[in-house]
């Protein structure tokens, strides 16, 4: 799988159908990349952009759980 499939799976899981536009918007402005080019090098900064947006509007607990499944796929 790619880095943006990985990253799809884990967003899926906490914001369902919703995960792909999220990950494109968060990737678009605070990357400023496409998701397609998502590298390993990219997951700290996409993890800690992710729980900002998250956190809002989801809360810290899931925003926590989020990030910490997000920094997992960087081993």
């Amino acid at each position: 799988m790619t880095t943006e499939q990985d990253c799809l799976a884990v967003l899926a899981k906490e914001l369902g159908p919703a995960a792909k536009a999220f990950l494109y918007r968060v990737c678009r402005q605070n990357l400023n990349k496409e998701p397609a080019m998502l590298q390993k090098s990219d997951i700290e900064k996409l993890a800690n952009s992710c729980y900002l947006g998250i956190q809002r509007a989801l809360g810290i607990p899931t925003a926590e759980k989020v990030k910490k499944s997000l920094m997992e796929l960087k081993h």
